[in-house]
């Protein structure tokens, strides 16, 4: 028997028309199923991009040799898998394009010398990311968020790429304190690992499987997320160690670290500020890829 909606009369029953009906939304429900797998394999987030203060990433398979798994990665199982003291040259920050890029790129070139050893040693492939600097966010077009403007900071494993537009960084708030835009770079940049070491491949599977948006699909984002501000603390422990950042330098970026996170009506897929910053911190203080392994942590600590 057809039911309509509450409080209205059921139309009377159309000939032939049902089947047709019935059909149509057999056949949408599927194509629907089928963008969904098909934009969370490919690093495409459904639905509204984060801009603001917590980092935005998506996920994509990444081809190569390494292993598709998370826990019992390589990377995580090597219980002195931690990055030497990094003395870094850091480029003078500024909010010119030229001078931030500049910055950036200058940061990327000390996160591969203090990352790329640790893949090696663990037979896991490396490659340095591409980097994209702009302005803003208007007319970028990206894999992994099509044409949006509505992106903050984000790394893309579609086409290996982080992208850091200026304008999301919150420079009026931070002003010159460039070790805030070093960290969420660091961030970005724990992605990337990520995704050359195959955890993101991995993470980015199940999440299909259960559905992305489901309860146990966004606990898996939030893994992936804590995961990278543990191996953003890692780096700036590394820089510290090589003294390219004070002590003053690095309670910022740690006070920062606890800024961060999911807020009142966010969708939970990044964690809160609290548990943000104590993955930060774990990465800070033992400068060990196996005490970031958040894959084996309890939900409570994931939360």
């Amino acid at each position: 028997m057809p039911y309509g909606p509450p409080g209205r009369p059921t139309p009377p029953p159309r000939k032939g028309g049902g089947r047709f009906v019935s059909l149509l939304l057999v056949v949408i429900i599927a194509v629907v199923s089928i963008l969904v797998r098909y934009a969370v394999r490919n690093g495409i987030d459904i639905g509204s991009v984060a801009v603001g203060p917590k980092p935005s990433t998506t996920y994509s398979p990444e081809p190569g040799t390494a292993p598709a798994k998370t826990g019992d990665n390589p990377l995580l199982l090597d219980a002195n898998g931690s990055l030497v003291p990094a003395s870094c040259d850091y480029s003078p920050w500024g909010t010119q394009v030229d001078k931030a890029r500049a910055f950036f790129e200058s940061a990327a070139t000390c996160l591969d010398a203090a990352w790329k050893p640790l893949l090696t040693d663990n037979d896991l492939p490396f490659e340095s990311p591409k980097l994209s600097v702009t302005a803003t966010t208007a007319g970028i077009t990206t894999p992994c968020t099509g044409s949006t403007s509505n992106f903050a900071a984000f790394y893309c494993a579609a086409n290996k790429t982080i992208y850091m537009p200026i304008s999301q960084l919150q420079t009026d708030m931070f002003k010159d304190n460039w070790v805030v835009y070093l960290s969420v770079f660091a961030h970005e940049y724990g992605h990337h690992i990520q995704a050359q070491s195959g955890i993101l491949r991995k993470a980015n599977s199940e999440r299909v499987d259960v559905g992305a948006r489901s309860d146990k699909g966004l606990e898996l984002s939030r893994r992936v997320e804590l995961q990278a501000n543990c191996f953003d603390g890692m780096f700036i422990a590394s820089s510290k160690g090589g003294n390219s950042l004070t002590a003053s330098q690095v309670t910022l970026a740690t006070k920062d670290a606890y800024g961060r996170g999911d807020g009142p009506g966010d969708m939970r897929d990044h964690g809160t500020s609290e548990h943000g910053g104590q993955w930060f911190e774990a990465g800070l203080d033992r400068n060990l890829t196996a005490q970031c392994n958040t894959f084996i942590a309890s939900a409570s600590d994931v939360s």
